[in-house]
């Protein structure tokens, strides 16, 4: 069975949702009583570190294709278009992000012996830059999606713009209130992205219903014919 290519960012989005899923419930706990770092170092050491990583790495990742596929293939309506580009060039630098978080690891006993961790301290430096950028780009991509998007998967345009809004504030939150615990708003960022790619993926969205004038090679015809018939 042969999967139509302006589809193809569905199955994308299913296996990032099921990714994103798994890797988030096996998510190490922080303590918000320890410093930024310490708080890391207690994180990385943990053994579900790096399985849960991996998966949330390659769930965004898959997002991330089927943002491009989508736009690519112009899968969506066309109102949508413009803020699909930008989320999937958003998204797609937010995975170098999630690629330098789960590699943090590496600096797990740099972070405990208050010594230099460069994958870690880079992981932060991204982190404060790109979960902002990539959340609001996402929530604005979902705002227009609300708007395009038939009444029964509207309800996935107002979870992608909680989701998005979620993912922007909990770093700069965190950086803001170090003494406060913010997990459950990562933790929920985090349910609402696979939710949404879930919905999605299986939901699908309609395209635009094509016109004469939008087909190459048809409207030309068309236009002919009715000008042959006017005289």
């Amino acid at each position: 069975m042969t999967i139509p290519r302006n589809q193809r960012w569905r199955i994308a989005f299913v296996l990032a949702g099921i990714s994103a899923a798994f890797g988030g419930s096996r998510h190490p706990e922080g303590d918000a009583e320890d410093s930024l770092t310490g708080e890391l170092a207690t994180m990385t050491s943990a053994d579900t570190w790096v399985l849960s990583h991996t998966f949330l790495a390659v769930g965004f990742a898959l997002l991330a294709i089927g943002l491009w596929s989508a736009y690519r293939n112009r899968s969506w309506p066309s109102s949508t278009q413009r803020a699909l580009h930008v989320a999937a060039v958003t998204m797609s630098l937010y995975v170098i992000e999630t690629i330098f978080h789960l590699a943090s690891a590496i600096d797990s006993d740099a972070l405990a012996d208050g010594d230099v961790a460069p994958v870690a301290f880079a992981h932060i430096g991204l982190a404060i830059v790109l979960y902002p950028l990539s959340g609001l780009t996402f929530a604005w991509m979902n705002a227009r999606v609300f708007r395009a998007a038939t009444l029964p998967m509207k309800t996935f345009g107002v979870v992608g713009i909680v989701a998005g809004l979620l993912h922007a504030s909990s770093v700069p939150l965190t950086i803001v209130l170090p003494d406060t615990e913010f997990s459950p708003v990562f933790a929920s960022a985090g349910v609402l992205f696979a939710i949404w790619s879930l919905g999605m993926g299986i939901g699908g969205m309609r395209r635009d219903t094509p016109t004469p004038q939008s087909v190459p090679g048809i409207a030309e015809p068309l236009s002919a014919a009715s000008g042959s018939q006017s005289r």
